[in-house]
Formats: structure tokens, sequence, C-alpha cells
């Protein structure tokens, strides 16, 4: 069959009339675009610059085979086959011909990076006109590279110009004034907008068309008189106000220019978004504001597209240690498959949403069930909840997943993270709906602590009276829930393929999730809990320093002798800088004894350094972080109570300072020749300090042996203790001394 890089010449075809080339092809969708190949010639098409048309996959694999449409493929032209070293001058420097043809290759990557957008553009979001407006171009140019560069077959020398084409600049004044106004007839022409009438007409639509809401013609009056204007008002001591003296027609824009231009001005498709503007930017944003990501809600098969979402569960908890005391608020997550609706992963989880969270949620959502219930002491066989994987897409909010400690989760994981737009719910309205069938279910089953709505009065004390239920409990039901769901409710509204219903396929999710298992295997992975966990820590960076990695999100230090023998820390900054080196490291929030330092693609194992291991060895973040926070206090408290000891010190060392300056000041001044060097001098203390340490240790032996200290006259007295000459009667004491020596 054809690809990319092929010729689709017609041959009696009923779906082509000229031959074409491929721009893009979607298989899952049975579409592909194709364009017209011949631009010059005899057989030169009549719109080279218009976008790739759609033609259906299927109709053109039938023509081909049956030989109405001939494959052939694309050829270069001569100047276009140069290899890449011959495209410098004598100066080493670029030939002009090729840094256009790289000018144009970096907007065509920047097309390519809106992948099927560039195709399907949402409503007012054309790919085309985005880049137009970041590299200041024309939509038709950008349009024209873009399909040159697919006629080449997506080679970058096919973007490369005629030899010396675009290296004239144009004359001056050529400009094209475009459309003559009606005014023309009597010799008003207008003029063309330049840069200054855009700056001065996008302040004034922001200012007072869409901030301040006045009417189109105010906003243009207010326009007219402060920017185009000969001489500018005054206003006179007495209150009286002169008007400008204003620009003739001729030399400022009209209200026509005023009111066309505006949506270009406000980044807005037409002039009927920019009335959206003019209301509440919440309202707006909801119902125009486009994602952050990109998604395909149409999922093919089970674990293309999951979608998950967190709020605070309506019932009210209870403590395992004290049923009559209440918990805060618990946050229910839940992940649901967009193929087959079923319930992929239902967590509960203390407190408020955090990432900290919503990974366990994501964790026990892709990991098998028969653990995650055995945690929850429920007994599953696999054919209880089968339902689970790693998917391909995963839809949520910016919540937990818009930010750096996140991610984890398209790095390590390999899911493609896809976020819904703000203030709309619908677009994650699985996981919307999960909550009010789980709130109406707590309703039904009477389940203690429900928070009922509109209840009045006292009555509202009734969820905490009655609750009795912990958070285990509470998961339990939950996870019995996800089972029921799954395998016995039918589904009015749900989207199965004609194909499903030929089979005899039920509306019962577990069934079309068992059919698109069974017929479209190729989006689940599977991966075992421990890569699977460590693959959604939380991401953080260290700093690179001789004895040990600083956390800079925690403050935390520590070492890794792996690293350090491999020589990464001996030399910690940057070539030719003065910053440090860094790592990407992986920690949990409620341990900092260990993280796992990512180091050449690898993760080894970091410990906290000695200081911190005995201060913080088994704190968690949040304890850490209080740590810190009292230890600072202490130190304020300690340093505010001895700082008198402080001054008492400096005025002591300062009194022994100044006594020796006195005492160099008294003594009279000898010659240079008198003076003794400095061996000289300290020859005489040295031999004092010996002496002085003899006589120590020699007072430090006769207290051992119970002999009185000897008086000072026996300093010369050969025959004292310790002394390498005497008389026979003390060689027992000398033999005593020896042996104690040795053992010294």
């Amino acid at each position: 069959m054809f690809n990319l890089n092929s010729l689709l010449i017609p041959d009696d075809s009923t779906a082509l009339e000229e031959t074409m080339c491929v721009a893009e092809i979607f298989p899952k969708r049975d579409c592909v675009f194709l364009l017209p190949y011949f631009t010059s010639g005899n057989h030169a098409t009549k719109n080279p610059d218009r976008k790739p048309q759609k033609y259906k996959l299927s109709s053109l694999c039938e023509e081909i085979k049956t030989g109405k449409i001939i494959l052939g493929k694309i050829k270069l032209e001569a100047f276009k086959e140069v290899p890449e070293e011959l495209n410098y001058d004598r100066k080493g420097e670029l030939l002009p011909s090729i840094v256009e043809r790289d000018r144009r290759f970096e907007i065509v990557e920047a097309l390519l990076t809106y992948k099927d957008e560039l195709f399907y553009p949402a409503r007012g979001k054309s790919p085309i006109r985005i880049v137009a407006k970041q590299f200041n171009t024309t939509k038709t140019c950008v349009q024209r590279y873009l399909n040159t560069f697919f006629r080449g077959g997506r080679l970058k020398n096919s973007l490369i110009t005629s030899r010396g084409r675009h290296c004239t600049p144009p004359a001056s004044g050529t400009k094209k004034r475009g459309r003559p106004r009606k005014t023309a007839k009597v010799g008003i022409i207008g003029k063309n907008v330049d840069t200054n009438d855009i700056a001065v007409m996008k302040k004034i639509a922001k200012r007072d068309f869409v901030g301040n809401g006045l009417s189109l013609k105010k906003s243009f009056s207010n326009l007219i008189k402060e920017h185009y204007y000969i001489q500018k008002g005054s206003t006179a001591p007495d209150g009286t106000e002169t008007e400008p003296t204003l620009l003739p027609l001729t030399d400022r824009v009209s209200i026509n220019q005023f009111r066309d231009w505006m949506p270009k001005l406000l980044d807005c498709p037409s002039m009927k978004e920019v009335h959206a503007m003019r209301g509440q930017k919440v309202v707006y944003e909801a119902n125009n504001a486009g994602r952050a990501g990109h998604s395909e809600f149409e999922a093919d098969g089970p674990g293309d597209i999951w979608m998950m979402d967190s709020t605070e569960i309506d019932v009210e908890l209870v403590s395992p240690a004290s049923r009559q005391a209440r918990i805060s608020r618990a946050t229910l997550y839940v992940v649901r498959d967009a193929f087959s609706r079923s319930i992929c992963g239902i967590y509960l989880a203390y407190g408020k949403a955090s990432w900290k969270e919503a990974r366990l949620a994501l964790f026990h959502a892709i990991r098998n069930k028969v653990e995650f219930a055995k945690e929850y002491g429920l007994n599953l066989t696999d054919g209880d909840w089968a339902e689970y994987g790693m998917p391909r897409v995963l839809l949520v909010d910016n919540e937990e997943f818009q930010n750096k400690i996140s991610a984890s989760v398209g790095k390590d994981l390999g899911l493609e993270v896809c976020y819904s737009r703000a203030y709309r719910g619908d677009d994650k309205g699985l996981s919307e709906s999960s909550f009010n069938m789980i709130h109406a279910m707590a309703k039904n089953e009477k389940i203690p602590g429900f928070r009922y709505k509109d209840l009045i009065g006292r009555n509202r004390n009734l969820p905490m009276r009655a609750s009795c239920l912990t958070l285990f409990e509470m998961q339990q039901i939950l996870i019995i829930y996800a089972i029921y769901h799954n395998n016995h409710i039918w589904k009015d509204d749900f989207p199965i393929e004609e194909s499903a219903l030929k089979a005899s396929v039920n509306r019962v999710c577990r069934e079309y999730w068992d059919w698109g298992l069974k017929n479209r295997n190729y989006y689940l992975q599977e991966k075992s809990d421990r890569q699977l966990y460590l693959s959604l820590l939380e991401v953080g960076t260290l700093t690179v320093h001789k004895t040990h990695f600083h956390l800079q999100e925690i403050g935390t230090n520590y070492y890794c002798e792996e690293i350090r023998l491999q020589k990464y820390q001996d030399k910690p900054k940057m070539p030719n800088s003065q910053t440090h080196k860094t790592l990407p490291c992986r920690y949990i929030r409620s341990g900092l004894s260990k993280i796992l330092i990512e180091f050449k693609g690898e993760f080894y194992v970091g410990l906290l350094t000695r200081t911190h291991q005995q201060e913080c060895g088994k704190m968690s973040v949040s304890e850490f972080n209080e740590w810190k926070d009292e230890l600072k206090i202490q130190k304020d408290i300690f340093e505010g109570e001895h700082i008198k000891n402080e001054h008492d010190f400096s005025n002591s060392v300062q009194g022994v300072v100044g006594k020796a300056k006195k005492a160099k000041e008294s003594e009279n001044i000898q010659p240079q020749s008198t003076v003794p060097s400095k061996s000289e001098a300290s020859a005489p203390l040295i031999e004092e300090a010996d002496k002085t340490e003899r006589e120590r240790f020699e007072g430090a032996l006769n207290q051992e042996h119970g002999v009185p200290p000897a008086s000072n006259d026996n300093h010369g007295d050969s025959s004292r203790i310790g002394a390498p000459y005497g008389d026979d009667s003390d060689d027992d004491i000398d033999d005593e001394l020896l042996s104690l020596m040795e053992e010294l």
C-alpha cells in the first residue's frame, strides 16, 4: 500500500482527478489527506496553496487494488539533492537559500507539533493562524511552506528555494495598499495599518471595548482622540477643555479597520467571541477556552483513555481508635475507562486532594485488584474485578498533576497525561457521574453518616451523630460497589459499537470490556507492583556538593557511595559556571530516610547524612518542616538569652589584648640588631614547656605508685624516680617504671 512518500496517479479513477501526494494518514478514522502534486508545467494545479483535502482511505485502497490508481514515488529536484557539506560558501557561511530553508523548516516544525490538530483544528484555534502570528508572517506563506514540505516527502531539503530568488529585498514603497475605501472617489484614500496602529488599537480594544464595556463607536472615538492628533487637547485652569486637532482622514484608521482588526488583536476567531469576552471572564473561559493537553475522547479499546477525578465524599467517617471521634473529610478518587465505562480504580484518602494521594489512587487502579482488595480484608478472584492495567492516555484536572513533583507519571511511567478545561466538568463526564452514582448508592443504602442535602435546624447534626464507619470500612463498601457496577448494572446510554451488538454483547461494562480485550487488546500494559510504585514517586532536584547531595524541595542532605566512587562529586560545579550540577531524584513525603537518585539512567539509593540522620531520620516532610521552625525558634530564644555572655566574652578578650599592647609600649625601644631572631626567642620557651611537661609526667607516675611528689630541691638529684642513673636500691622501682612505660 502507499505511505507518506507515495504519489497517487489516477488511471480511470473516480476518486482522484490529478496526481496527488500524501500529507497524512489516519487508519483508525479511515481517512487520508492528499495534496495536488504538480505546481508548475502543463499539469499544474489551480490552487497549489490550498489545505490538504480529506479522502476515504478504504476507497483509495480499493482503487489501488483494482489498478485505477497507480502508485509512484516522490523525487526531489536535482538542485535540492545537495549534500549538507556543500551548502557553505568560501567564507564558511551558509548559503542564502539554505538560511531560508532553515527558516521555513522552523515554521514547519512548529506546525507538526500540533499533530492531529493540524488536520482537525478546534473552532477558532487554527494552527496555521497561530504559527503565522508566532513567526510574524502570513497564513498563506505558512500553508505554502507546509504543502512544499509534504510534496517533498517530508524532507528538509524540499524547502530549498530557487537560487537567489529571495535575496533581493523588495523596493521601498511597493507595499500593497489593500482594498480602496469607498471615500476614494472624493480623495480620501485612507492608510494601511502598521505596527504603531496595531499597538494603539489593541490598547483601546482591551481597555475600553472589553475592559470597560464601551460601545464600538465610543471606543473608536477615544482611539482617535488619544492617538491620532496633530495637537493634543488641553484643560484650562477654569475647567474649560479644548478639543485636539486631529489628523486628516487619510492619515488615520477607520472604524471598519478597527472592528475588523479587533478579533486578531484580542486573539479571538471572530467578533462573536470578542463580544463574549465582554461578559464574565469565568463564563467565557468555561465556554471557549481550549484544553492544555490533547485527547481523543472516542476511545478505541480498553485502556485507550482513562479519566480520573476527585471530590470530597459526602459521608462522615470516624476514627478507628475511637468511633466517637470524627475525622476530617475524606477525598474520593475514581478512575473510569472511557471505552467500557468500567470503574478501574476507586480509592478513599485522608484529607484534601493532593499528589500524595492521587498517585496512590492511580497505583491501585493500575495494579491487580486481587492484591488491592486483600489489603482491605476482601478476598477476590481475578474474575471479580478484572479491569486493571496501564492505559495509554490519562485525562485529569490540573489540580494534582500540573506540577513538578508529578513529572514521573509521564517520564517514568510513560503515560500520556492530558488536562481538561477549567470550569468544564463535562470533559470528564464519566468521573463526574461516578460521584453522583456513589452518593446515590450511599443514600439508597442509608449509609450511616451520609450528609443529606437541605437538612435544617438541629437536623443538620444527624450525619455527625449517626456516623460509625471508618475509612477502612468505607473503602470496603466502595470496592464492593465497583464490582457490582462493572458486572451487574445495565447502561441505557452505552456507546456500544455495531460489531459488538452483532456479537450479542449486553450493555454491561464487563461484557464490553471483555469484548474489547478480545478484539483490540493493544492499549493496556502490565507492570509489576514494585516497578509501578517506584514510577509514581514524587520528583525532586538534588544539587551536587563535594560532601553530599542537597534536596532543594525539602532541605535535607544525602550521600551515595556508588555515585561518589564514580567521581561525579569531584567537580560539583558546572564547567565555566558557578552553579552546582543537579540530579533528579524520587522520594515520598511520609519518610525522608531514603531517596532514589537518578544517575546515568539508573536509580541509586541515597541515605541521609549522619547529622540529618540523627536529627530527622524518621520524620515526614511536614514533621521536618515543623522541626526546622521549632529549631529556629529555639535558636532565636537561646541567642537572645545569651547575648550578655557574648558581650562579656568580647570584653574579656579585649582586656587581654589591651594589657598586651600596654606591655609592649612600656618596653624600651631597642635597636634592631639587639632584638633576637624567631628561633632564638622560641628556644627557651620550648625548653621551659618541655621541662614543665616532664615534671607533670613524673608527678603522675609517683601518684600512680603512691610515692609522694618530689620537692623542688630534688630536681637535679639523679636518684629520684625515673632518673636514668641511681644506686642499686632503686632497681625495683626502675623495673616497675619500665614495665609501665611499655604498657603506655
